[in-house]
């Protein structure tokens, strides 16, 4: 089960992904968090201390091993400089699995109260002004394509704030749900009217939680603007302010109304199941989207040519099922 947390700037999408990925810990499943952000809070917010976080090879500023393994002997893939963050699987790619070791884990992999934490980084000093952030999330997304997870274990993303995970890169087709966080403003809810026009075409399952809800007032405007999709609304947190402040508490001390909201959501995305041909399919009209608008001119070959028609998720599901 992937769960992508999305929302605009300052909505509190870090912290309710810190409190999901924590609740699941506690419960003792198993999670894997990765913080897709670039301005990059969620470490913290997970307890991890400042210079386990600096130390902490990050897969955006550190990418080769990521990329020789993903890449494996996919004939497709001539070099390691034709990924983009799109590029399909295919036959001869390699694979991270959830639940398998892998050198991918040893390297950008650190781990605190049974939450298992990589993250994709951010532009150092020098290269402010000269890189696009989408170099970060962009090895976010050739992760994903080759990431193989099963019912009963979570993957939770911190994303890029606003609504670029679904307009720009398809990043957000690649989680079975979006929990698109909300605070009681015309800017926070106006992020979800563009995200649900973008993910409906995908078939995304958007859950909406509203945030920073003081009072009935704040949670009548919400449920306004979002109707159907709005599955819960947390409240002032005490425990949140804390956080903030640094002042480290186990998940279990959340205020009952603010730890329902958790389940809430837990609840709503447990009931989903994956769809790995729709998943293939959701990827390759991104892949082709890419192609077709920048990636061929600016890598001088038609990258369309890297989908492998004899590759399937569920064929490659099927054969590990027989191995096991």
């Amino acid at each position: 089960m992937r769960i992508a947390f999305c929302g605009k700037g300052g909505s509190g999408k870090s912290t309710m992904a810190s409190l999901t990925a924590r609740t699941l810990a506690a419960r003792q499943e198993p999670v894997l968090v990765i913080d897709g952000d670039i301005n990059q809070h969620l470490g913290e917010a997970l307890g991890f201390d400042e210079q386990t976080l600096e130390t902490q090879p990050k897969l955006g500023m550190d990418s080769e091993l990521l990329f020789n393994t993903v890449r494996g002997s996919n004939s497709r893939i001539p070099s390691t400089d034709f990924l983009t963050e799109s590029t399909p699987a295919g036959r001869g790619s390699g694979f991270v699995y959830f639940d398998q070791p892998s050198p991918v884990y040893d390297h950008y992999q650190i781990e605190k109260d049974g939450v298992r934490f990589m993250a994709v980084g951010s532009h150092e000093d020098a290269e402010v002004g000269t890189i696009c952030f989408h170099k970060f999330t962009g090895v976010f997304g050739i992760f994903l394509n080759h990431f193989i997870d099963r019912e009963g274990q979570y993957l939770i993303g911190d994303m890029c704030a606003g609504a670029d995970p679904f307009a720009s890169s398809g990043l957000a087709t690649r989680f079975d749900a979006i929990v698109l966080v909300v605070e009681p403003t015309l800017k926070s809810t106006g992020v979800y009217e563009q995200c649900r026009k973008y993910a409906e075409p995908y078939g995304t399952k958007i859950f909406v939680v509203g945030n920073k809800v003081e009072n009935k007032a704040d949670e009548d405007f919400i449920r306004e603007k979002i109707r159907e999709d709005l599955i819960a609304c947390f409240g002032k947190s005490e425990y949140v302010r804390n956080l903030e402040k640094g002042i480290f508490a186990p998940v279990s001390e959340l205020e009952t109304d603010n730890a329902q909201v958790i389940e809430t959501i837990l609840g709503k995305v447990s009931g989903l199941t994956r769809d790995w041909k729709k998943y293939q399919e959701n990827g390759l009209k991104f892949h082709k989207q890419a192609a077709e608008s920048w990636a061929n001119a600016m890598y001088g070959t038609d990258l369309m040519e890297q989908y492998d028609p004899e590759f399937s998720y569920e064929d490659l599901m099927g054969e590990k099922r027989k191995a096991a």
